[in-house]
């Protein structure tokens, strides 16, 4: 009987991990491909940022924590980077215009 419930339990443990690092893998590529795209002046979107701080905060959470805050840390990183590019602080990455000629 405890044999079948120890069984369960590791495989939950497991599965949880797995879903942790996935959730922080993909926040990871979110925060790191927006600030890609914030430097080739192709798109400022703060969502990735968010996307990649609720990701690693899901992955922190489920039991990843190392990379959990790692994906948490890139997230706010990109958000405050994305943020200066939108509104040209940064040398060298023009804000993307709004269309208006």
């Amino acid at each position: 009987m405890t044999e079948g419930t120890d069984q369960s339990r590791k495989r939950e443990d497991a599965l949880k991990l797995l879903v942790g690092r996935i959730c922080c893998l993909v926040g990871l590529l979110s925060g790191v491909g927006g600030v890609v795209f914030a430097i080739l002046s192709a798109s400022v979107n703060l969502s990735a940022g968010a996307v990649g701080i609720v990701l690693g905060l899901v992955g922190y959470f489920l039991g990843v924590r190392r990379l959990g805050a790692a994906t948490i840390a890139v997230g706010v990183i990109a958000l405050f980077f994305m943020a200066a590019a939108s509104t040209g602080l940064i040398p060298g990455v023009a804000p993307p215009g709004h269309g208006y000629d």
